[in-house]
């Protein structure tokens, strides 16, 4: 259990990794910029995260906890279900859609969302929903298509439904 001056120093470097992330792409991000930003010594970042991929991964699950998502929705619609919608987040996530690293940080965190989501699905149901959703991202990057997952899920959700681009955005 976390004591209160561990949650204290972890709000204060998701607070700074938020501003930073408005500010520079994330693959561009340093320790030592998340650091200096939250006014410690990188040995104090270390000290509550791995690298900047555990923290990115922890401050989605931190921002994504309180939408508290029907996992069927999720199965049905993961693009626009892990838009994350939170109004805070917009100008950090649209700032990001840019870096590659970002986009596939996120794109790990919705995996990691989804195998641990209580469903009735079995254990490979859900890596084929991963596949899924893995396969347009890859689809789109690969073949340089003009989605973008932060602001166009609900035409990838289309695309996620019924492997069919949509006609109202070809």
């Amino acid at each position: 259990m976390a004591t209160r001056q561990q949650e204290r120093t972890e709000k204060l470097i998701f607070t700074a990794f938020q501003e930073l992330m408005t500010q520079k792409l994330f693959s561009k991000i340093t320790v030592n910029d998340i650091a200096d930003q939250a006014l410690m010594h990188r040995s104090t970042f270390y000290t509550h995260f791995t690298d900047k991929y555990d923290l990115l991964e922890r401050y989605l699950q931190a921002k994504h906890q309180d939408l508290n998502e029907d996992a069927q929705a999720v199965y049905d619609h993961p693009f626009t279900a892990f838009s994350l919608k939170n109004e805070a987040l917009l100008p950090m996530l649209q700032y990001q859609s840019r870096d590659e690293t970002f986009r596939n940080g996120l794109i790990e965190f919705m995996m990691h969302m989804i195998l641990q989501l209580p469903s009735d699905k079995t254990e490979i149901d859900k890596f084929f929903i991963i596949g899924r959703i893995k396969g347009i991202t890859l689809w789109i990057s690969e073949t340089h298509q003009p989605y973008d997952i932060l602001t166009d899920f609900a035409y990838l959700d289309e695309i996620y439904q019924t492997g069919k681009i949509p006609v109202t955005h070809q």
